[in-house]
């Protein structure tokens, strides 16, 4: 994932709301599963998989967390998620 790429999955999580999420921070709130806060809601639903995968990767998160945190948020939230598909 570039620079580029991180800035901008940064500014489609973050859009919706006040407060702005550094990579680092998103990362550990999946990593921690805080699956109610916006920006976890924004980065599954809308970020394309294959970024969300990227994100991880770049974050040290081993693919099997950022699964768990999105079967997680999937069954809190109801919403089918493409990284689960």
């Amino acid at each position: 994932m570039t620079q580029e790429m991180q800035s901008t999955l940064l500014t489609t999580v973050n859009a919706p709301y006040q407060t702005y999420m550094e990579g680092s921070a998103l990362a550990a709130a999946l990593s921690a599963g805080d699956i109610r806060l916006g920006q976890v809601n924004s980065f599954f639903m809308e970020t394309s998989s294959e970024d969300q995968q990227a994100f991880a990767k770049l974050y040290g998160m081993p693919e099997s967390v950022l699964v768990e945190a999105a079967e997680s948020f999937a069954n809190w939230s109801g919403q089918e998620l493409a990284l689960l598909a």
